[in-house]
């Protein structure tokens, strides 16, 4: 078994154990694996040890990694694996949305009325409908982005209102990084209590049902908060980065 099938073996069991300590089901609970740690070698290793979702900060690196490139030969990750879905996960810029169409699933990152009117805009022409979350900004670091947890209900409801080709299924937050878990616990509780308050708005309550919270270091106290999907990282990747 290779490392990372190791890794990926041992984050099961503690999400598993994760949810018998908050009482959850662990089928409630999606692992998507941060790729911006390994290359597609590594993701191929992923997906063959039972992650289907892959989540990727740059839409260029994303491109590179899972995409076509006639000149290598290297084919769309969709084809060699059809249950692979490609996350979203880092800053999308407006500029990049016709490069990200190409590849991504579901964009875990509209933070913006401007960014789901371009998308909106650039899916329409195409008749197609993307999956979204909006990203929630639950810090004050500067290097955390998000909406604002005041504009999020005008955001939802625009967003259920006028943008019919994105569909809206939940909330995106990061806590704090800090080596003690628990520092990110108010923060992950804020934002399932956010996600409550605006789940009864849903016109479909049963598509808007993601709470997208929790990385390696946290992710255990991020289950026990009401995370339905978990983005991992380092945790895959750091022994066999060493």
């Amino acid at each position: 078994m290779s490392t990372i099938a190791k890794n990926v073996e041992q984050v099961r069991e503690e999400v598993a154990k994760a949810c018998v300590d908050a009482d959850r089901d662990v089928a409630e609970i999606q692992i998507l694996a941060a790729a911006k740690y390994t290359d597609r070698d590594g993701v191929i290793e992923l997906l063959k040890a039972g992650i289907n979702l892959i989540g990727e900060n740059r839409v260029q690196d994303a491109l590179s990694k899972l995409g076509t490139d006639d000149d290598s030969g290297q084919g769309d990750i969709h084809d060699e694996f059809p249950d692979c879905r490609v996350h979203m996960i880092g800053n999308l810029q407006k500029n990049k949305i016709n490069h990200a169409l190409r590849l991504f699933d579901l964009v875990e990152t509209v933070e913006k009325i401007k960014l789901a009117d371009a998308l909106e805009k650039r899916l329409a022409e195409r008749e197609r409908v993307l999956p979204v979350l909006v990203e929630v900004k639950l810090t004050g670091e500067d290097t955390k982005s998000g909406c604002s947890i005041e504009d999020i209900p005008n955001l939802l409801d625009h967003i259920w209102t006028n943008c019919p080709h994105l569909e809206l299924r939940g909330l995106m937050g990061m806590g704090p990084w800090d080596p003690d878990p628990e520092v990110a616990r108010p923060f992950y509780r804020s934002l399932k209590s956010i996600f409550d308050e605006n789940l009864p708005n849903a016109p479909d309550k049963s598509v808007f049902s993601t709470i997208s919270m929790g990385m390696s270091a946290d992710f255990h106290v991020a289950i026990q908060e009401g995370a339905t999907l978990v983005r991992i990282g380092r945790r895959f990747f750091a022994c066999s980065l060493l």
